[in-house]
């Protein structure tokens, strides 16, 4: 079966996609601090770090930040070696110095962090991927959620073609936004996210995958 190359969807296709994943999502979805926390700030400062870093890495430092910093006012009185100190296990020396850029932004801001994606993206370190995780994940509002863990589920399943820079590729951003259901946002974003490091793996675990019946790769695997 050849690999898609116009981003042409079959809807039979996606909507099992999305009713497999939500069935899925009700017993398989981890429960990670920041998925609970109703605190804005606390919740962008987790998807900053949680960008190209493991989700239990992030869960310690995620949780001293929290109870040393309830807001961005007081985050911002930190210096930049106490905020290094307290980052440095989670790497990319960028980031440290853009989350202080952020908290000193949001404390000018009296703490507010807008709802838009336009808005978010506007902030120190929040770039297209955060700002879409933090819309998604946290307000429940649509947004292009995309990483290379989601391309890579989405190649395989309906047999696009994928590549280093596909989820910058605008026709991909379409087709992925065409895919994501316009209820239960949040609860599909988090079933992409557990869904890609437990079972649609750089190594897939096909055998267990419950997508697999519409899957391409996996009729493809099949006919060898």
């Amino acid at each position: 079966m050849p690999a898609n190359r116009s981003y042409q969807r079959n809807r039979e296709q996606v909507s099992f996609f999305r009713a497999i994943l939500l069935r899925w999502a009700k017993h398989n979805t981890a429960n990670f601090p920041w998925r609970n926390t109703t605190n804005r700030f606390h919740a962008l400062i987790a998807e900053m770090m949680l960008q190209r870093t493991k989700a239990e890495q992030v869960q310690p430092v995620y949780e001293e930040f929290v109870s040393r910093f309830p807001s961005a006012d007081e985050a911002a009185q930190a210096s930049q070696a106490t905020l290094n100190k307290l980052l440095k296990s989670l790497g990319l020396e960028w980031r440290m110095k853009t989350i202080r850029q952020l908290v000193k932004t949001l404390a000018k801001r009296n703490g507010e962090i807008p709802s838009s994606f336009d808005e978010l993206i506007e902030l120190p370190g929040v770039g297209d991927y955060v700002a879409a995780a933090f819309r998604t994940l946290h307000l429940n509002k649509s947004a292009t959620l995309i990483d290379a863990n989601i391309v890579r589920l989405y190649g395989r399943y309906f047999g696009i073609e994928t590549g280093p820079e596909t989820r910058r590729d605008r026709r991909f951003r379409a087709f992925a936004t065409a895919v994501q259901p316009l209820r239960n946002i949040r609860t599909f974003g988090y079933a992409l996210l557990d869904f890609t490091r437990g079972v649609c793996t750089q190594r897939p675990r096909c055998i267990v995958c419950p997508l697999r019946q519409g899957c391409i790769f996996w009729k493809k695997a099949e006919k060898k």
